[in-house]
Order: C-alpha cells, then sequence, then structure tokens
C-alpha cells in the first residue's frame, strides 16, 4: 500500500484561511512604558483607586518646628483594605525626586501618616521657591495600583 504525503489543495486553502482568521481575531492590549501613572491591569474593577488625597505642612507648637501630613482616601472593592499593601507619596521638585513617605492606614478609606520637616524631611514649609507636587501611590497585593498628583496647600 502506496501513502501519500502530498496535502490536498483544499486543505491547504482551509489551513490557511483558518491561519489568516486566527491571527486577525487576535486582541491587542497596548502599552505605554513613558506613562508611569496609567494603572496596567485586566481586571480594572480590583483595582485600589485614591479617590483624595493632601499633602499639608503647619506649624507645630509642640516641636517647634514644622510638620508635613499626608493623608489619603482610598477605595477598594468589597472593603478588603487588608489587600492594599502599601500607600506612599512621592515628593517631586521639578522632575526630581526629593523624599518619600508612607502612609498607615487608619481606618476605613483613610491612611495617614505626619513627619517633622527638620527631623525626618528634607522637605521646607510654606517656602514658595520649591514647586513641590506629591505623587500619592496605592499598590494591592496583585500589583495593581493608582497614582493622583496634587500640590501641598502650606
Amino acid at each position: 500500500m502506496k501513502t501519500n504525503y502530498i496535502i490536498q489543495p483544499t486543505f491547504a486553502v482551509l489551513f490557511l484561511i483558518w491561519i489568516l482568521f486566527i491571527s486577525l481575531s487576535s486582541c491587542f492590549v497596548s502599552y505605554d512604558p513613558y506613562n508611569p501613572s496609567a494603572p496596567r491591569t485586566t481586571h480594572p474593577a480590583k483595582l485600589p483607586v485614591i479617590e483624595a488625597a493632601k499633602a499639608s505642612c503647619f506649624d507645630n507648637y509642640t516641636y517647634d518646628d514644622y510638620m508635613w501630613y499626608f493623608d489619603a482616601w482610598i477605595y477598594y472593592p468589597r472593603r478588603d483594605y487588608e489587600k492594599i499593601v502599601d500607600v506612599y507619596v512621592e515628593i517631586y521638585d521639578g522632575p526630581y525626586i526629593i523624599n518619600w513617605f508612607p502612609l498607615y492606614y487608619d481606618q476605613d478609606k483613610y491612611w495617614t501618616s505626619s513627619w517633622i520637616e527638620g527631623i525626618e524631611t528634607s522637605l521646607y514649609c510654606g517656602d514658595y521657591y520649591y514647586n513641590y507636587e506629591a505623587d500619592f501611590i496605592a499598590v494591592d497585593y496583585q500589583g495593581n495600583f493608582d497614582v493622583l498628583t496634587t500640590i501641598p496647600y502650606y
């Protein structure tokens, strides 16, 4: 018995049409490496969302120094706040990062921290020479994150 290994023309045409259909119906997800604040996830409903954030500094008479306060209100689905593993703020002066500070869970959606200016920071309260920007960043256990940028209140 002689076996013929030549592909039939109709099978070859159908195979090429199938390959063309698969390649044209595939999904393409764009990724912009130059936009670090864009969330990169396939489940946007499971992201931590920073609803509001505040960076401020005031004179504290107890320490005889200025205090920096950082507050963030972060929503997470089903109020699973223990799944948020990291909340922090990065302080920029123009394109340069000056300092960063962790925020600590307080209650419900509220995260906060405070720092003594002269001892714990390299910031200067009320000095309008510096153009500070505060980037609040929240990260969950899967690496999903949200970023909110604000200007400190003096």
